[in-house]
């Protein structure tokens, strides 16, 4: 058996259960690497609540010690920059996922948890399934200027427009990630539009519960459609009582699982930097691609990613499996 490889995971903090479901994942991969004779010796390792500085000691002080490779979560895009390409020039392989960094050359890959198209036409799909393809919704989201949940809805826009031309965004309200803002957010939606609003899309963890919330204290669970991006925790009570069928997000256990493998694919030369088009291979996630350019649709406009790999189409949470997750 060969020396085993050193690989560090930087979440953005480590006390939620999100990072702790991608540390999961990332160790049901070592483990399937081990079987496969590639040894690893992981370490999971950042701040117990979001900071940014912190993060950027930790991964100056991780390089010193010189790992294989590093997979990090940046918490801030632009501030992480200068601590990847340090990494990266001291010959260490750096591996970004769920959050990147704003220079694609400080880092090799970037393992993404689903574009803003994806989870657009996601959250699209599910209101045509549950209320019709000509109906009639609006949005309760985050704040206004938030970059990720306007990237959303511009490709929510951009799906509706090519495959439900008929469906109609009538408003967008803003509960500011605040969960009583969220709520009357919601409140006014459906005092508004009595009778003429068919579903309610909240694409953000805070809002989506509130939302349900309250078109259940209206009295009209099984009338309006609910559905958004939150997590299985916040959401299961909800769920169970059917007002929202479906929560569309991603699986970080998937997340931590597949960075493991690109950061072994990456040290083995399997993955090369510089490849326009390879195929991954992933353990139970079968393959995936690798590519060098991807384009996304963002609130500013259109984006190619550069060097990425994509998770897959978003995760669709239901009453029949939302148990099994913890996070």
């Amino acid at each position: 058996m060969q020396k085993a490889l050193k690989i560090v995971m930087v979440p953005k903090f480590t006390g939620t259960a999100y990072f702790a479901a991608t540390e999961k994942g990332a160790k049901e991969a070592v483990a399937e690497l081990k079987g496969k004779g590639v040894a690893i010796d992981f370490l999971f390792k950042g701040p117990s609540v979001a900071n940014t500085d912190e993060q950027i000691r930790m991964i100056d002080d991780l390089v010193t010690q010189k790992p294989d490779a590093i997979i990090i979560a940046a918490s801030d895009a632009d501030a992480m920059v200068p601590v990847a390409k340090k990494a990266k020039t001291s010959g260490i392989k750096v591996i970004t996922f769920d959050g990147d960094v704003a220079d694609p050359t400080a880092r090799q890959w970037f393992v993404n948890q689903g574009t803003f198209t994806q989870a657009g036409a996601a959250l699209v799909d599910v209101v045509a399934e549950q209320a019709g393809a000509s109906e009639r919704f609006a949005v309760v989201s985050t704040a206004p200027g938030a970059f990720s949940q306007n990237s959303w809805i511009a490709a929510m826009k951009a799906h509706m427009q090519a495959k439900y031309p008929k469906m109609q965004l009538v408003d967008i309200r803003y509960g500011l990630n605040k969960p009583a803002e969220s709520f009357s957010a919601a409140q006014d939606l459906i005092n508004k539009y009595r009778g003429q609003l068919d579903a309610i899309v909240a694409p953000s963890v805070v809002a989506l519960p509130k939302v349900a919330e309250a078109v259940e204290e209206a009295g009209l669970s099984g009338k309006i459609v609910v559905t958004g991006m939150s997590t299985p925790k916040d959401m299961k009570e909800f769920v169970k009582r059917g007002t929202v069928k479906t929560v569309v997000l991603w699986n970080p256990v998937d997340l931590g699982y597949l960075a493991v493998y690109a950061a072994q694919a990456s040290l083995a030369g399997t993955l090369k930097d510089d490849a326009t088009q390879a195929k991954l291979p992933a353990g139970r996630l079968g393959t995936r691609d690798a590519v060098a350019s991807l384009e996304d649709i963002t609130a500013k406009g259109p984006l190619t990613l550069k060097n990425v790999l994509v998770l897959g189409n978003p995760f669709r949470f239901t009453k029949d499996n939302i148990d099994q997750f913890n996070f």
